[in-house]
């Protein structure tokens, strides 16, 4: 039945002429696969987007369902947040360009679908894909457009959200990039009075936690498309672990499965002391976690029992991290392997291989070539990241040795200079971080030698070489990406003053 059926896909694909570049190159990449010899029809894409989760979770609290997909497919030690904020992630995500192409720098902006033609959706709506998004959204400007470009006006925020009930609305059209199918929110925080929309400016309310109902939706998507004409594409980004840490925002009942804070495993990069996250709020962050992971679980049984399953390539990544107290910080948007570390697995029975381990630094603007290759779908010529997908299934391996990570801006969505988090730019290898702030500091980290980064090499003599030749690749990687490394407030001109972009 499974060759009758390679067979039937084949011919739907050499029929399809939009895929004909996809299908020779699908042949290509499975000519050879210890796997299976031939390509198989195009795959559903199940991209479950999870905001804030860790890469390493997984040492605090047991998360076996995470556990369990690890078994089961290709688990990337490097895939890196190179902008660990919500926006510039998801506007990598979906355009597959480095920020300063695409114009996505901050929060709380509106990707212009003018200056970004060609989308991770519509990409794969040419090619004959049913898309559909569930969940947070961010890539619209939302209540912020009143509250300015550089810094924000609480009152005139206030004033204009009473003005405009649904600011977290985004209309069918092209501010949703290509997406059909469609119940999102730009975003909010009311996780346990969870709300979203469809095709009207009117909220949906949920009875039920946000991350519970986002699976249930993704669930009942599937479901209805178990038998389909053609394949889709799912995007289900769920919310939590995200702040406000408290238990208000907390899912019943999971609190009680975290030990309490002195049984938790604290890193030697966390001070005892002057810690800025409370112990309550990292429980309450490990048990949005623990709440997401039994949602995979649940997710993963349905995927297994379901016809729709044998032929879905599922991807489960994070936008960032959450330093957590490390080096006296919390949040993200700083260069320390806590907040860029993130997870990324991929499945797909019987074409990726199971329990596997790739040491290939991958990065955001890689996934939308990378699932172009995957599903023999041609990719924009606009697009900057490298097609991983001979790595994926373990047909290759990846020759860059080196990826250029970036902050902006010293607010998340507010165009500021020397501010909270002050702007720097960094290369990051396999064993290597090395951090150049624009204030004029420097930091080299070996990640080998010194997982927690607790020992700046900047200044050893035994590293001047490595410290030069750092220097020179960020410099080369930053000419790469159109990077002129400036003050983030000089990035304000880019857009106009309801956070359109203008120019990039």
């Amino acid at each position: 039945m499974r060759d009758r059926g390679v067979q039937i896909g084949r011919r739907k694909l050499l029929k399809h002429t939009a895929r004909a570049t996809g299908a020779a190159t699908l042949s290509r990449l499975f000519r050879g696969s210890h796997l299976d010899a031939r390509p198989p029809e195009p795959p559903n894409i199940l991209f479950v987007l999870d905001d804030q989760l860790r890469q390493d979770v997984g040492k605090f609290v047991p998360m076996p369902n995470c556990e369990r997909l690890g078994r089961e497919c290709i688990t990337f030690r490097h895939a890196i947040s190179t902008t660990p904020l919500c926006t510039p992630f998801r506007g990598m995500l979906m355009t597959g360009r480095y920020p300063m192409n695409s114009g996505v720098l901050i929060n709380g902006v509106n990707v212009s679908p003018a200056h970004n033609p060609d989308c991770l959706a519509q990409v794969f709506s040419r090619a004959g894909y049913d898309t559909g998004f569930i969940g947070k959204w961010h890539l619209a400007s939302g209540v912020r457009t009143a509250a300015g470009l550089y810094q924000f006006h609480p009152a005139e925020a206030a004033a204009w959200m009473k003005q405009h009930p649904n600011s977290e609305f985004v209309p069918p059209g092209p501010d949703r990039l290509g997406f059909s199918f469609w119940q999102a929110y730009n975003f909010h925080m009311d996780f346990n009075h969870y709300w979203y929309y469809e095709n009207e400016p009117k909220k949906i309310y949920s009875q039920k936690y946000t991350t519970d109902t986002n699976i249930d939706q993704a669930i009942d998507f599937i479901e209805k498309r178990k038998k389909p004409d053609k394949p889709f594409l799912l995007v289900v980004a769920p919310h939590p672990p995200h702040p406000p840490f408290t238990l208000e925002s907390l899912p019943s009942g999971y609190l009680e499965k975290i030990p309490p804070a002195t049984d938790l495993f604290r890193p030697p990069n966390v001070p005892s002391t002057n810690n800025p996250m409370k112990p309550e709020e990292w429980r309450i962050y490990l048990a949005m976690a623990k709440n997401f992971d039994d949602n995979l679980g649940r997710l993963l049984d349905y995927l297994d029992r379901s016809p729709a399953g044998e032929n879905t390539l599922l991807v489960l990544t994070a936008d960032h991290g959450e330093m957590a107290g490390s080096h006296g910080g919390e949040g993200k948007m700083v260069p320390y392997a806590e907040s860029v570390n993130i997870p990324l697995k991929m499945r797909w029975p019987g074409y990726i291989p199971a329990g596997v381990t790739s040491d290939a630094l991958y990065t955001p603007v890689d996934h939308l070539t990378t699932l172009c290759g995957l599903a023999g779908v041609q990719p924009p010529r606009e697009a900057d990241g490298r097609n991983l997908s001979e790595v994926v299934l373990g047909l290759g391996e990846s020759r860059r040795d080196a990826v250029l990570m970036a902050n902006y801006s010293s607010e998340p969505a507010f165009f500021q200079t020397g501010t909270t988090f002050p702007e720097w730019r960094a290369v990051r290898t396999t064993r290597y971080t090395y951090v150049k702030w624009l204030a004029g500091p420097e930091a080299l980290f070996d990640n080998a030698e010194d997982p927690y980064q607790m020992r700046n090499l900047i200044k050893e003599d035994r590293a001047l070489a490595t410290v030069t030749e750092f220097r020179r690749r960020l410099k080369d990687l930053l000419a790469s990406a159109n990077d002129q490394f400036l003050p983030g407030d000089r990035y304000g001109a880019w857009y106009d003053a309801n956070r359109n972009l203008i120019k990039n």
